[in-house]
């Protein structure tokens, strides 16, 4: 496992700032990077504060990965909200923008070999007494088995088993199956009513 926390003010730019809409010289357009921009200055500033925390290889396997990621409080922040430490952040950039650029960071710089590694992630953004952002990466367990094979349980770190439903008994299965008979019979043996006699 890797743990640990960066005392920073955290960019507000994404990966998607750095992105424009560009010319060629034959005057058509595609979307690239902008070297001069703000998305382009936040990704050097993150690298250079994760480079230090970077492990000595990359890790393997499934992943799973928690980011905090806390703003220092708004000058307007009322003191009554102060006392808590630190409440959600609500406002722009989205989650889902910071932590794809931070992962595609950590993947340039060796945590793991493939952001499509991380099969769980967990982010979440603040204002905060202390602003900052806080990693954990973990190996991936195994994932228990919806249909309880016993087998496949084994070796798994917590050693129970799913619940499984109780099979009936062999008289509730008689019942059934009456219940069903009795139940075609009605619908075969209906008189036929007076019209219909010939």
């Amino acid at each position: 496992m890797i743990w640990f926390s960066i005392s920073c003010i955290p960019p507000k730019s994404t990966h998607q700032a750095s992105q424009r809409i560009l010319k060629r010289k034959d005057g058509s357009q595609f979307i690239g990077k902008f070297a001069t921009s703000k998305g382009k200055r936040a990704q050097d500033d993150l690298m250079s504060l994760l480079r230090p925390h970077t492990p000595p290889k990359p890790l393997e396997g499934a992943l799973a990965v928690t980011i905090i990621w806390n703003y220092p409080w708004r000058k307007s922040e009322p003191k009554k909200n102060r006392v808590h430490g630190s409440l959600p952040c609500d406002t722009r950039p989205d989650c889902d923008n910071l932590a794809k650029g931070f992962l595609d960071i950590m993947g340039r710089l060796g945590y793991f070999f493939d952001d499509a590694q991380v099969a769980e992630l967990n982010f979440s953004k603040n204002w905060s007494e202390h602003p900052g952002i806080s990693v954990e990466i973990r190996k991936k367990g195994r994932v228990i088995p919806q249909n309880g094979d016993k087998d496949q349980l084994k070796n798994h770190p917590t050693g129970s088993t799913p619940t499984q439903s109780p099979t009936p008994s062999s008289h509730e299965e008689d019942v059934n199956k009456k219940d069903q008979l009795d139940e075609r019979d009605n619908i075969t043996n209906i008189p036929r009513g007076e019209d219909e006699q010939g």
